[in-house]
């Protein structure tokens, strides 16, 4: 049996390597047929189910996970239920996560966006400025221009904007950005709009 669990584990450390997900999950099934409570193989076998494309049973292998103690499988989840569009629920996961790991910068950035979704503009704000100080992206910066927006600043929103990369994608997206959201709309004169 230790033999089999070795070979299991050396095949799955392959596949992973080789990013070949099927073999990978073959191999990591194996190995929880023969250690079904460990924590970390039901969080690796839900991560090659988030490769397959497969995000309900990765959400099901993440909750496996959580029960076993497993704190970055939160992390994990709560970006499942982001992307479904559960901010609720995300945020919960991610609030957790953040009591053991206080200064993750992804955690805080996805927090944040899960309290825009939450209509909580002001905390998102907070988490969102802590997130890009740490590690500034072109994510967080679109993140924070549309807290600012939510907060009623403008001219932060705007200037958040203005950094950007700039590609045609992203002129459209900071065009959205800037005439939508709850806390008014920014005039579209082309002075209010800049070089955006």
């Amino acid at each position: 049996m230790k033999q089999d669990v070795n070979g299991l584990a050396r095949q799955m450390q392959e596949a992973l390597a080789r990013q070949d997900w099927p073999q990978a999950l073959k191999a990591c099934d194996g190995l929880l047929a023969a250690m079904p409570d460990h924590a970390a193989l039901h969080y690796n076998r839900a991560l090659v189910l988030r490769k397959l494309g497969r995000d309900e049973e990765a959400a099901a292998g993440f909750e496996k996970a959580i029960e076993r103690d497993h704190d970055n499988a939160r992390f994990e989840l709560g970006s499942i239920r982001l992307e479904a569009g559960d901010a609720a629920g995300a945020a919960a996961l991610f609030e957790r996560f953040l009591e053991y790991s206080p200064d993750d910068a992804d955690a805080k950035l996805n927090l944040g966006n899960a309290k825009l979704a939450l209509g909580e503009p002001d905390e998102a704000l907070r988490l969102l400025s802590a997130a890009h100080a740490v590690a500034p992206s072109d994510l967080s910066l679109r993140s924070l221009a549309i807290a600012c927006r939510e907060t009623g600043d403008h001219d932060a929103c705007r200037r958040l904007l203005g950094e950007r990369q700039k590609t045609q994608a992203n002129a459209a997206d900071n065009l959205k950005i800037l005439t939508q959201g709850s806390k008014g709309r920014i005039s579209l004169a082309s002075r209010a709009l800049g070089s955006l």
